[in-house]
């Protein structure tokens, strides 16, 4: 599993550079208004999946292992077949309406529409594959298909940005997903599957509770500011809020792909009925995750009001601010991911469904009185502070009703770790607010954060143990090759 960890933090690390530098070229090339219409065709794309995936693709995470071979292909083949006609049927609605826009005269709004459906196609699929991939534990495979993805989208996105503007933009975005949607064939097997086959109820239900959570997400929290802003403020505070949005998302993106090993691994465990090595596993898992992005998200807020300007273009400045509380409340996000696959593995779908709601509810009616007052950078904290609240939620109930505790004083000291970090790349910045300033500040920063690790001991020594033993594994694995 730690292998397979290493190679998703590779493509992690390859989705968030091709991420980061395709939102870069969209903002230089279509401006603050063009980044906007770009920014809601992604919304629209997460929406969409989300409202039409039916919970599938969390469905064949958790199960597509289980059962024999005959079993396996009958229910990938069956789920498969409720995922195109829900995923098919809205994305003929979404045709359906570039078509009748198109009749009423206004042609560019139509090829952004036909664009933004055929984006929603891709990626859904995309998810499929990757659900089907990584529960049988093809971690490797997911990771080519994604590596090959990002380095197509740069370039897609370029030429048709410059060429058909932002519904090419949106295109280019298409081809990013293709790779992932595409590997979903080799899972179908020409091998006949049980005729009476039928989807076990405790994959429905599971499936069930995880499309409606996930709709709901999708409706009322998952990047709903959006269309909040949309409404209230108009495309190009869109625009400002995505830019500042870009790198707080790459990072939500890195930590998926860290954590995409976490269901199949607190799965085994929780078949097996081993509580010691879950509660062991769930740990190092929420650590090694904060040890890795919390100076990513810490020291990102304090570099964020200097890199968005010198990245997308003086027009963005007011995206730097933004950016900052993004960034910084991303790490609540990274907290939530641990605690919230654990759930999945240990089948409490219903709880999950739960908190949904409230936090759906409580986003949404807060978007709705601050962003009117405060604007994009209202909004911006709205969605940090119900993250945390969210975090804080998660991590309790794991604790209370899983009996599946968090080591506070380790995650403390990392967290203290990354706010000195943070300090020292500010601190840099406010001497000589340039770019020259903002190269020296990340390496400033990260030695900052490695002495600080260092001075508070804030890796447990049995997991320092453990990393060492692995590296000496793997350095004299390589020189016997």
């Amino acid at each position: 599993m730690f292998g397979a960890s290493m190679m998703n933090t590779a493509a992690g690390l390859a989705s968030l550079i091709a991420g980061f530098g395709s939102s870069i070229i969209v903002a230089r090339v279509l401006g603050v208004n063009g980044s906007g219409i770009v920014a809601y065709a992604l919304w629209i794309m997460t929406a969409a999946t989300l409202v039409s995936d039916l919970g599938l693709p969390q469905a064949l995470l958790r199960f597509a292992a289980k059962g024999s071979d005959s079993e396996r292909i009958a229910l990938l083949r069956a789920l498969t077949r409720r995922f195109a006609l829900s995923t098919g049927l809205l994305a003929t609605v979404m045709a359906g309406f570039a078509m009748w826009r198109y009749s009423t005269g206004s042609p560019a709004t139509a090829w952004v529409w036909m664009a933004t459906a055929g984006l929603f196609l891709c990626y859904a699929y995309s998810t499929l594959s990757l659900g089907v991939a990584q529960g049988l534990g093809h971690f490797r495979q997911t990771s080519v298909n994604t590596v090959a993805g990002c380095l197509i989208q740069p370039v897609s996105v370029a030429v048709g940005a410059v060429f058909l503007g932002p519904a090419g933009a949106i295109l280019g975005q298409m081809v990013r997903h293709l790779p992932q949607a595409l590997g979903l064939r080799r899972y179908f097997a020409f091998e006949a599957a049980p005729a009476d086959y039928s989807v076990p109820s405790a994959v429905n239900t599971y499936a069930r509770n995880n499309w409606m959570s996930g709709g709901l997400a999708a409706l009322l929290s998952s990047r709903v500011e959006l269309a909040v802003i949309g409404a209230y403020l108009g495309v190009t505070e869109i625009g400002q809020y995505a830019a500042g949005a870009t790198m707080a998302s790459m990072i939500v993106q890195l930590t998926f792909s860290l954590a995409a090993v976490l269901v199949p691994l607190f799965s085994s465990y929780q078949d097996r009925e081993d509580s010691a090595g879950l509660i062991c596993a769930y740990q190092r898992s929420l650590l090694g995750l904060s040890l890795l992005l919390a100076p990513i998200c810490f020291g990102g807020a304090a570099i964020a009001p200097v890199l968005v300007p010198a990245m997308f273009g003086e027009a963005f400045r007011p995206a730097g601010e933004i950016g900052a509380v993004l960034v910084a409340f991303a790490f609540a996000q990274v907290l939530t991911t641990v605690p919230y696959r654990l759930m999945l593995a240990r089948e409490r779908t219903g709880v999950v469904l739960h908190l949904s709601v409230w936090e759906g509810v409580a986003s949404m009616a807060a978007l709705l009185v601050v962003t009117p007052l405060w604007g994009a950078m209202g909004a911006a904290f709205v969605k940090g502070v119900t993250s945390t609240v969210t975090a804080i939620i998660y991590l309790a109930y794991c604790r209370v009703a899983l009996d599946t505790p968090v080591r506070i004083w380790p995650l403390l000291k990392i967290v203290l770790s990354a706010a000195l970090c943070a300090s020292a790349a500010w601190a840099l910045l406010m001497w000589k607010n340039d770019l020259i300033g903002l190269t020296l500040s990340i390496p400033v920063g990260a030695t900052t954060y490695i002495v600080a690790l260092i001075c508070l001991s804030a890796i447990p020594e049995e997991d320092r143990r453990l990393a060492k033993g692995w590296a000496a594994e793997r350095l004299t694995f390589r020189k016997g090759q």
